[in-house]
């Protein structure tokens, strides 16, 4: 019985993954474009036959404020004119003629296309979201750690001492060197393990060593492998 409860309760769930939830998104905004794009649509069909100018006036000085009206009342040819498109020219504007045909079935292919990209980059979201380990803080180091300052390598660079300056200064030279002042630890405890471990991973020549006080474990730099 427990079995089979169980199996009931591991169905499928969506991760709360940020990633995943945009892709779930954009696979059903892909979706929905993909299937309006294959709806059919009867749209009018026009054939042009005429085409010419409009004067800015007309013939009784009147400005032409509607040039496709203008145009169709004056056009003379044969056939039926159904709609009129103008555009602006040098002296007027230049108008098209169109007369209408039939009703044909169209398909809006851009949504169509744009639907289908939309879906696989919502799939490959949903696929890297699920995949790929969620960004996870590094654990504080809450165990007591022992400091050290290896002297032969150290430049007095300076970024420990502005980091965690309760813990770190530069040693005061009493007389004129051409030597940079070294680094001493002036209190190990004057900053919390983490500021600590970041001014000794800050420092350009690893010259500051922390070690598990515990155990003796290099914390850093971390020892080679060999």
């Amino acid at each position: 019985m427990s079995g089979e409860s169980a199996k009931r309760k591991s169905g499928f769930k969506i991760s709360k993954d940020p990633l995943v939830l945009m892709g779930l998104i954009v696979l059903i905004l892909g979706v929905g474009l993909t299937i309006y794009g294959l709806i059919p649509m009867q749209v009018p069909n026009y054939e042009q036959i005429s085409t010419g100018p409009v004067p800015i006036t007309d013939s009784l000085g009147n400005f032409v404020n509607n040039p496709e009206v203008y145009y169709k009342a004056h056009y003379n040819g044969t056939g039926s004119l159904d709609q009129v498109l103008c555009s602006p020219s040098v002296n007027g504007w230049i108008c098209y003629g169109y007369q209408f045909l039939d009703t044909i079935t169209i398909f809006n292919g851009s949504a169509r296309n744009y639907g289908f990209i939309m879906m696989v980059l919502g799939v490959l979201g949903i696929y890297g979201g699920n995949r790929l380990a969620p960004f996870k803080p590094k654990p504080k180091h809450l165990r007591p750690i022992a400091i050290r300052i290896d002297e032969d390598v150290c430049v007095a660079n300076g970024v420990c001492v502005n980091l965690a300056p309760a813990v770190f200064q530069l040693k005061k030279q009493e007389t004129p060197s051409i030597f940079a002042p070294l680094v001493y630890i002036v209190d190990p405890y004057g900053a919390d393990n983490d500021t600590i471990i970041q001014a000794a991973e800050m420092c350009p020549t690893a010259a500051i060593i922390i070690e598990d006080a515990e155990t003796g474990e290099r914390i850093h730099p971390p020892l080679p492998k060999d």
